[in-house]
């Protein structure tokens, strides 16, 4: 397992995440007519302490600095994806903990977003979360199948 591989690897598939999740939802903010809401929202809830959407005021402050947050978990998320394909290549049990990472890390995007506010998740919807979650899953594994050649066998049957 080369080190810088998979630092390389982490934040290629960090940022891929990132991008596809704040494309999806700066999609969703366009068609209600209200581009930026939703990193201006998360924004103003985790800097300013938000507690009422209907006081938001989006800016390019609340956006940049959440948007920074936002890109930073997804490369440490990507970093970890990528050392544990690096170390599946050996043992390729590890597959389930891809899967369970992906599942953990799922979960602990809904529990920030309880911890933070439960109303947000009225404002935000959490199909449109798990939504935008899951197309960036897509992204970021596509990415990691094309270069570890890991057969769809292989992935099923890893936690046997």
């Amino acid at each position: 397992m080369n080190p810088q591989r998979v630092l390389y690897e982490g934040i290629v598939v960090g940022l891929a995440g990132a991008a596809v999740v704040a494309a999806w939802f700066f999609v969703l903010d366009l068609v209600a007519s209200t581009p930026f809401r939703t990193p201006a929202l998360l924004g103003a809830v985790l800097f300013d302490g938000l507690r009422d959407p209907a006081g938001l005021t989006i800016t390019s402050g609340l956006v940049l600095k959440y948007t920074a947050v936002h890109g930073l978990a997804f490369l440490l998320f990507g970093w970890a994806i990528a050392g544990l394909f690096a170390l599946a290549e050996r043992d390729r049990h590890l597959m389930f903990g891809v899967f369970m990472l992906f599942c953990c890390f799922e979960v602990a995007v809904l529990a920030a977003m309880m911890i933070l506010g439960a109303w947000l998740l009225d404002t935000l919807q959490p199909l449109a979360i798990l939504g935008g979650n899951l197309v960036a899953a897509l992204a970021m594994l596509g990415l990691l199948f094309r270069d570890h050649h890991f057969s769809l066998h292989e992935l099923r049957t890893s936690g046997e």
